[in-house]
């Protein structure tokens, strides 16, 4: 049975970025963007930060995060996302109003 590709371990990718420029901080400053934007990348997708991440260590978000973003290096969805009962939770409030 084929092996699930799995994401690239955060701790790597945020070594990769210190060895490179020095700190998460630095590359955020250089792109226009927060801080959190860059670190919160590395662990859960954050489409603006994954992709300048990528751009920086030279490698496709599909690479570095296979899981969250597919070959053409678009957004996957997960499976929450796409459940059906996504909303309900309004339409109560709207039936009791």
């Amino acid at each position: 049975m084929a092996q699930k590709a799995r994401n690239a371990d955060p701790n790597d990718i945020m070594a990769e970025i210190r060895k490179r420029i020095g700190s998460m901080s630095e590359l955020a400053r250089r792109h226009g963007v927060s801080t959190s934007t860059i670190r919160c990348a590395t662990r859960r997708p954050q489409p603006t930060g994954n992709r300048i991440i990528a751009e920086f260590l030279g490698r496709s978000v599909h690479e570095l995060w296979p899981e969250w973003f597919d070959a053409d290096g678009n957004r996957r969805l997960s499976s929450l996302n796409r459940s059906a009962g996504r909303g309900r939770s309004q339409c109560q409030k709207r039936e009791a109003a």
